[in-house]
C-alpha cells in the first residue's frame, strides 16, 4: 500500500484505503525542496526590465547588521507590496484551546471506524490541540458540526492558493482574462524557484501527456495555469497568476468572501528568496527573521521585490538559482521559522464556510461558480471517488511544520455536502516528515468526509 501511495505521489495522485471505503486525493507537494493573450483591461500585464542588471542594494557585514538591526531594502522597481488592505501578521488575539479532556469510551468508539493510517491525527489533535483548527459539518447541520480552534487564524500553505482561483474566475467573469490566452512556457518558468517538490514540473508532464502543451516555442492556455496551480499545487503557476491579478484583487477577493481573519497573501518564490537570498550572504537567517518579524511592512515590499526581480531579470533569476543550489539555503528551520510567522493565515471555520458556497454555486455568478468548481473537483477522475461521491473538491497544502486539508464532497445519494477544513501547524520535523509520506492528516480529514458516524463521534469525544 505504502509502495502504491509513493508512485501515485510521483504522479501528483494517490488512493488510499480508509476503512473499506477510498478516497483518492493526491497529497498536495511540499513548497519546500526534500533538504524541503487576450489582453486584459484592468490587469496589467508584467513590465519587462529595463536593463540585465538589476540594481539592488549593498549587502552590509554581518557585525552591522547586527548592530543595527537593519536589512537593507531592495531596488529593482517601485512593486505593489504585499498587505494592501490585509495584514502582513495575524493579530488574532482570541481564544485558543490548548487541552483537552475526553472520555475514553467516547474514544473507544470512535476508534471503531477510524482507519489505523488516521491515528496520529487524530493522536496529535488530542495530544496538543492548540497546533490544530478544525471545522467539519454537513451544510444545513452546522449546529452538529464539530470545531476546534476554527475561529483561529493558522497558516494556510497552499490552501491559501483557493483565493487565488477565485480572484481568477472573477477576473473571466468580468472579461478582464481569456482563459483561452495563449501563454508561452517561458514566461510561466520566469516564476519557477524549483522549491515545491517538483510539483511545477509534475504538472507540465502530465499536460505534455495530454497533448495540452503545444507550438513552437513551446505554450499553453491560460486555464491549464489554473489547473497546475490547482491540481499540482504549482508554486509558479501560483506565481504567475498572483502577478497577473495583482496583489490588490487578491487581497480584496478575501475581503469580498468575508474572510476577516485572512492575512496578506504574497507571492511564494518572494517567500523563500526572502529566507536566504543570494544579495544578502551575510545576514543570517535569523537575523532577517528578526528584523521582518519588527518591520512587517517591509517584509511585504521586499518579498515582492524579490518576485519581480526574480521573474523579470534574467540575470538576477539565474544568479537566484545558482546560489541556492550552491548554498542549499534555505534550511527547514529557517522554512518553518518564516513560515508560521509570515505565511497568509485563516480560519477553519471561514475555509469551510467558503467550500460550502463553492459548492452551492455561491460565487456570485454561475459561470464564475462553475469554473472555480470545476478546477477544484479534479479528484474526481478516480473511480474510487466515482463509487462514494457524486461530487468531490479538495485543495491541500505543506511546508516545513505546516500540513492543511480542504474538502467538500456530495456522498452518493445526497443532496447536502459536508465540508471539512483541518489545518496543522507547529508541528516537530519528525511528525511533519512522516505525515509528509503516510498522509495521517488527510486520511483523518477523509475518515470525517465517508464515514457517517465520524463528525458526531468526534463532537462527542472533544466537545
Amino acid at each position: 500500500m505504502l509502495l502504491f501511495l509513493l508512485v501515485l505521489l510521483l504522479l501528483a495522485g494517490c488512493a488510499a484505503q480508509t476503512g473499506g471505503a477510498a478516497v483518492t486525493t493526491p497529497p498536495q507537494p511540499a513548497e519546500e525542496t526534500a533538504l524541503p493573450a487576450h489582453k486584459e483591461t484592468a490587469i496589467p500585464t508584467l513590465t519587462p526590465p529595463t536593463s540585465t542588471t538589476t540594481a539592488l542594494a549593498p549587502s552590509p557585514s554581518p557585525a552591522a547588521v547586527a548592530a543595527d538591526e537593519e536589512v537593507p531594502p531592495f531596488y529593482f522597481r517601485d512593486v505593489v507590496a504585499c498587505g494592501q488592505t490585509l495584514p502582513l501578521v495575524s493579530t488574532y488575539d482570541g481564544p485558543l484551546v490548548t487541552s483537552l479532556s475526553y472520555d475514553q469510551d467516547a474514544l473507544n468508539t470512535l476508534m471503531e471506524t477510524l482507519p489505523e493510517e488516521a491515528r496520529p491525527a487524530l493522536e496529535q489533535l488530542l495530544r496538543d490541540p492548540g497546533t490544530v483548527g478544525l471545522a467539519a459539518y454537513r451544510i444545513g447541520r452546522e449546529a452538529d458540526g464539530v470545531f476546534l480552534n476554527a475561529n483561529t487564524p493558522m497558516p494556510l500553505a497552499s490552501v491559501v492558493k483557493v483565493l487565488h482561483l477565485i480572484a481568477y474566475a472573477n477576473a473571466v467573469e468580468a472579461g478582464e482574462l481569456n482563459p483561452l490566452e495563449t501563454i508561452f512556457l517561458d514566461d510561466l518558468e520566469r516564476f519557477y524557484y524549483r522549491m515545491d517538490q517538483r510539483a511545477h514540473r509534475n504538472a507540465l508532464m502530465g499536460l505534455e501527456e495530454d497533448g495540452r502543451i503545444f507550438g513552437e516555442p513551446p505554450a499553453l492556455i491560460l486555464d491549464e495555469v489554473a489547473h497546475m496551480m490547482i491540481e499540482y499545487s504549482s508554486n509558479a503557476a501560483t506565481d504567475y497568476l498572483h502577478m497577473r491579478l495583482g496583489q490588490e484583487r487578491i487581497e480584496q477577493t478575501a475581503r469580498d468572501l468575508g474572510l476577516t481573519t485572512q492575512t496578506a497573501p504574497c507571492p511564494f518564490a518572494g517567500q523563500f528568496m526572502i529566507m536566504a537570498n543570494h544579495t544578502r550572504p551575510q545576514v543570517s537567517d535569523q537575523a532577517a527573521l528578526q528584523f521582518y518579524t519588527k518591520n512587517p511592512a517591509r517584509y511585504g515590499e521586499d518579498v515582492m521585490q524579490l518576485t519581480a526581480a526574480f521573474s523579470e531579470d534574467e540575470a538576477f533569476h539565474e544568479q537566484a538559482l545558482a546560489w541556492r543550489q550552491s548554498a542549499r539555503r534555505p534550511e527547514l528551520p529557517t522554512q518553518a521559522d518564516f513560515s508560521e510567522h509570515f505565511n497568509a493565515r485563516g480560519a477553519a471555520a471561514e475555509y469551510a464556510a467558503l467550500m460550502a458556497r463553492v459548492a452551492l454555486n455561491d460565487m456570485g455568478s454561475p459561470d464564475s461558480s462553475f469554473m472555480v468548481r470545476r478546477h477544484l473537483e479534479w479528484p474526481m477522475q478516480y473511480v474510487e471517488n466515482q463509487e462514494l461521491f457524486s461530487n468531490v473538491a479538495y485543495k491541500g497544502g505543506a511546508l516545513p511544520g505546516i500540513l492543511t486539508t480542504l474538502y467538500y464532497a456530495y456522498p452518493l445519494g445526497e443532496t447536502s455536502p459536508i465540508v471539512v477544513a483541518l489545518f496543522y501547524h507547529d508541528l516537530d520535523n519528525n511528525t511533519y516528515q512522516r505525515w509528509r509520506t503516510s498522509l495521517a492528516h488527510d486520511e483523518f480529514a477523509r475518515w470525517l468526509l465517508y464515514e457517517p458516524t465520524a463528525i458526531p463521534a468526534l463532537r462527542k469525544l472533544i466537545q
